[in-house]
């Protein structure tokens, strides 16, 4: 059966770019023609239902991203502080390791401190740090369905790691950035300390790996390519 889809592939492949799919598609036919073991059968079977299980954790990620940035949103255009016969009234909205002012009176002005501006200046904050949260999920969602497919020791996959890595590089960036915050809003106020570094960190050291894995795909395809 391999001899015969291989002098297929020789007879009616022609170099040019028009039939390079058909040889690829002819390629990866022989390929399965041969089969693999069952042992490793069933550890592909096993990587392919443990990433559908986590892809399916990945889409209940992304749905949470989404309703929190309209939960927030939602607190923050509609949290107001009364301003007759008040002491001292204040509304705050917590959001990733900081705390941010959306109305504070005080009674002996009788005025929202808190500008129109300056709640403006938190929803950017939430819906860019929400879109990197985003994004990292996506990614990763992404290359478990090629896991989910079998593609594992693909370029594609590779490249998919390396996304994941930057994406964590971004997440890192928001978080550095965001300790910036308290100096540059009266309104911020630190709750706990982010772990923006290691993650930026995190995030450099899976693109290292992914140029690695990369490398060594292009090797093997290339390999496979000499029938």
């Amino acid at each position: 059966m391999r001899d015969t889809l291989l002098l297929f592939c020789d007879k009616n492949i022609l170099t040019t770019n028009k039939y390079w799919v058909l040889f690829e598609k002819c390629r990866d036919a022989a390929r399965r023609s041969v089969g693999m073991r069952p042992e490793n059968e069933k550890r592909l079977a096993r990587i392919k239902r443990i990433s559908g299980i986590l892809r399916g954790i990945c889409k209940a990620f992304l749905l949470f991203c989404a309703l929190g940035l309209l939960m927030l949103t939602h607190s923050l255009m509609d949290s107001r502080c009364g301003t007759s016969g008040v002491v001292h009234c204040n509304c705050s909205l917590g959001f990733n390791g900081m705390a941010f002012n959306v109305s504070d009176v005080s009674g002996e002005t009788g005025r929202d401190l808190v500008t129109n501006s300056d709640r403006v200046k938190v929803g950017l904050i939430l819906v860019l740090g929400f879109g990197v949260f985003f994004n990292c999920g996506y990614q990763l969602h992404r290359l478990l369905g090629n896991y989910a497919r079998g593609d594992v020791f693909t370029t594609e996959s590779a490249g998919l790691v390396r996304r994941c890595g930057l994406a964590c590089v971004l997440l890192g960036a928001f978080d550095l950035g965001l300790t910036l915050a308290p100096r540059l809003m009266a309104i911020a106020h630190y709750k706990q300390s982010s772990g923006g570094m290691s993650t930026l960190g995190i995030g450099l050291g899976i693109v290292a790996v992914s140029w690695i894995m990369e490398i060594a795909a292009e090797m093997r395809e290339e390999q496979e390519m000499v029938i």
